[in-house]
């Protein structure tokens, strides 16, 4: 379960800019946002990883606080001028990805394995996606790698 959940919420820790008066370098931008997905990768490793489907909603519940965490300092961050636009498009996609959570949170109440399987593979192709397009912008630690 693990190999599948962590490069999930990782993926999901990376939303939010905020927008400020003077804007940042790519790369001063980049340094921060990486240093907000790192934080929130060792915050979810050091959990308890489900060893079964009655365990992913514990997991998911304490994910969901730091991946919440992440964005709210994520979302304080000034956006670059530099590839502006693929920023904001890589957080508004990575924020669509949090109703995946709620969807596997729900599936494995219900014990329904294959809906959480069915989202376990929705969500690994999205995230390949993401991780191509973290890779396009430059972003070391925001990914799943």
């Amino acid at each position: 379960m693990r190999k599948y959940l962590c490069p999930l919420l990782a993926l999901l820790t990376l939303a939010g800019a905020g927008c400020g008066e003077s804007a940042p370098s790519k790369k001063e931008y980049m340094a921060d946002l990486d240093a907000v997905c790192k934080k929130s990768k060792e915050k979810i490793q050091r959990l308890d990883p489900p060893q079964s489907l009655e365990q992913i909603p514990k997991f998911v519940r304490e994910s969901r606080v730091v991946v919440e965490d992440s964005i709210e300092e994520a979302e304080k961050l000034d956006l670059p001028k530099e590839d502006r636009k693929g920023f904001e498009n890589y957080i508004s996609e990575s924020k669509k990805s949090l109703s995946a959570l709620d969807e596997l949170e729900k599936a494995a109440e219900e014990n329904d394995r294959s809906e959480v399987r069915r989202v376990f593979q929705e969500t690994t192709a999205e995230n390949q996606k993401r991780d191509a397009q973290a890779e396009r912008l430059g972003l070391k630690e925001c990914g799943s790698g």
